[in-house]
C-alpha cells in the first residue's frame, strides 16, 4: 500500500492544463523564437546578439509565468506546479480545496495556490449573483457545486467548465485518500502518520532564467 509522501514509481493520475493564459503563453514563445531565428540568419552583430538574447530571457519568463502553472495528480498527493517551485500537497492533510480566480488548497491555516487553474472575473461575479439567487451562502464551495455541476461532467469544455471539473476531481481524491485511511485503521488499528506539505525548486527553468539573464546583462556590457 502507498500512502502520501511515498512517490516511489509513482505515475501521474492525471494531469491539469491550465485554464488561463495558454494562447498568450504560446503566441510569445513562438515569438520569441521567431525573433531569434532571424537575428541567427540576419543580424551578425553585437546588436543582433542583443535581441536575441533579450527574446531567449523573454521566452523564458513567458514559459514559466503563462505555461508552466498548473496542477498534476499522482495516487497519494497533488503537486501544485508554480513558475520557480513545485508544492507537493499529501491528500490526507488537505482540509479544504476551493475555486476561485485560482486553485486554493488548504492545508490547516495555510493556503496553498495553482495560478495556472482558474475562473475568470466575470465568471466569478456571475456565480456569486447565481448563488446569491438561489440563497446559497454557506460557502463558495456550495455555489460551484450549484452553478457547476452541469459543465462539470465534460473536462473538454471551455475553460470555467474544465475549472470546475478540476476542483471537483481534486475533491474526490481527497475524500478517495480518506477513505482508504478509515479502512486502513480498521483493519489494522493504526493510523496513517500524514507526511508534511514539500517544496521543490523547478531546476531545469530556475537555471534557464539565471543563464539568460546573465547572458543578457552581459551583452549589454559589450
Amino acid at each position: 500500500m502507498r500512502w502520501p509522501g511515498s512517490t516511489t514509481g509513482e505515475e501521474p493520475v492525471e494531469r491539469f492544463r491550465p485554464t488561463s493564459g495558454m494562447v498568450v503563453g504560446w503566441v510569445g514563445v513562438l515569438a520569441c523564437l521567431a525573433a531569434i531565428g532571424y537575428v541567427v540568419v540576419a543580424r551578425h552583430s553585437v546588436g543582433g546578439l542583443r535581441v536575441a538574447l533579450g527574446c531567449a530571457l523573454a521566452a523564458v519568463v513567458v514559459y514559466i509565468t503563462q505555461l508552466r502553472p498548473r496542477a498534476t495528480a499522482y495516487a497519494s498527493h497533488l503537486t501544485l506546479h508554480g513558475s520557480l517551485r513545485d508544492t507537493v500537497v499529501p491528500y490526507l492533510a488537505i482540509n479544504q480545496v476551493t475555486l476561485g480566480q485560482t486553485l486554493n488548497v488548504f492545508v490547516g491555516r495555510k493556503r496553498y495556490l495553482c495560478v495556472g487553474i482558474g475562473r475568470s472575473v466575470g465568471m466569478e461575479m456571475r456565480q456569486r449573483v447565481r448563488a446569491q439567487g438561489v440563497g446559497q451562502v454557506a460557502g463558495a464551495s456550495r455555489a460551484y457545486e450549484f452553478a457547476g455541476r452541469p459543465q462539470a461532467t465534460r473536462a473538454g469544455g471551455h475553460d470555467a467548465s474544465y475549472a470546475v471539473f478540476v476542483h471537483q476531481r481534486i475533491e474526490q481524491l481527497v475524500a478517495a485518500a480518506r477513505l482508504e485511511r478509515d479502512r486502513h485503521l480498521e483493519r489494522t488499528g493504526v493510523d496513517v502518520d500524514v507526511p508534511p506539505v514539500r517544496h521543490t525548486p523547478a531546476r531545469v527553468e530556475v537555471v534557464a532564467l539565471a543563464v539568460t539573464a546573465v547572458g543578457f546583462a552581459l551583452s549589454l556590457l559589450l
